[in-house]
């Protein structure tokens, strides 16, 4: 089995399972079930929230195989194995477990109710639920840690691509990247926010916060010289995040997708960080200690070759010893 193919089972068969069992049950309990069915408790245990019972299988189904798609769709160009993805694939384990024995035994607690309205769910089901979520996180936790990288990107040994330089010779390469994305974001949390803060909401001032910083991330400048790479944004220098040389051990780049690198904006993804604003050419940078992080730009070939020269220049530099110490 290829491995895009192994890793899009295993991450999306809990789920499917999960839905699985909840159909099983719900078939091999209609007869027994009223209906509506009692789907929402209060603090007492008692039934305070309902739901059709044909209505019940249709959320099931969106809950489950919607949080399975959501999960599975930033793995399925994933190049260093599901272990880069190691907390994705342990929340969506645990998730699967937790909704779906929520789902089993709230089926089993309204089996044989003559009225809905009647059926109660003691509180220790929820610490069952928890319980069943742990254990299936640390399966995915197990999984997703035992599957290494796929071997598409270059390993230690493989070449890297470089800029030639003469000697002395001082370069720098700059692109600006925007994002669409971002833009509509932007503006789609701050125009509802600011309506709030005019009708007196005070909700609409976080609406406002994450429209700004989704504006400020939704241009920036990307610049690769010989202090590193720098990221700013598109109205002000600063602040703007910069790596510096001696911490970049090599850099090659690649097409890759949004949300195969979690998303747009600023992403922690496991093993490294990104900033995402767009799909396309991305430049990826291995780090210190095996990190990584990446950036999606315009000519990233170019600007990952002029760093991998920068880099073994400034180690010649590094390496080679001052005036008085030579023989």
């Amino acid at each position: 089995m290829r491995p895009v193919r192994r890793r899009a089972l295993v991450v999306a068969l809990p789920f499917v399972l999960a839905w699985a069992v909840v159909v099983a049950t719900f078939a091999g309990l209609c007869d027994r079930l009223p209906d509506p069915l009692a789907t929402h408790f209060g603090p007492d245990g008692k039934a305070n929230g309902f739901t059709g019972t044909g209505a019940f299988l249709s959320v099931v189904t969106a809950v489950l195989l919607g949080s399975g798609l959501l999960t599975l769709v930033p793995t399925l160009r994933l190049t260093k194995g599901l272990s880069a993805q190691r907390f994705a694939v342990t929340l969506g384990y645990g998730m699967s477990g937790l909704l779906g024995y929520a789902f089993t035994a709230l089926l089993f607690a309204n089996a044989d109710a003559a009225r809905a309205s009647r059926v109660s769910q003691p509180l220790w089901q929820l610490g069952i639920a928890l319980a069943v979520a742990a254990v299936m996180g640390a399966l995915g936790w197990l999984l997703a840690s035992r599957d290494a990288a796929s071997g598409t990107g270059p390993g230690k040994g493989a070449a890297v691509p470089r800029l030639p330089l003469a000697k002395g010779e001082v370069a720098t390469w700059t692109r600006t990247v925007g994002s669409p994305v971002l833009i509509a974001v932007g503006a789609g949390a701050t125009l509802p926010g600011a309506v709030l803060i005019a009708v007196g909401s005070g909700t609409g001032a976080w609406l406002i916060v994450i429209g700004l910083v989704s504006a400020a991330l939704a241009r920036c400048r990307v610049t690769v010289d010989r202090r590193g790479l720098a990221v700013a944004s598109w109205f002000a220098p600063r602040p703007r995040m910069r790596i510096p040389l001696d911490r970049i051990e090599r850099a090659t780049s690649r097409e890759a997708t949004a949300l195969s690198l979690g998303g747009w904006g600023y992403r922690i993804r496991g093993g490294g960080s990104a900033l995402v604003f767009r799909s396309g050419d991305a430049l990826f940078l291995t780090l210190a200690k095996g990190r990584e992080f990446a950036v999606t730009v315009d000519d990233a070939a170019t600007a990952a070759a002029l760093l991998n020269t920068l880099i073994e220049r400034d180690l010649n530099e590094r390496d080679r010893p001052a005036a008085g110490e030579r023989g």
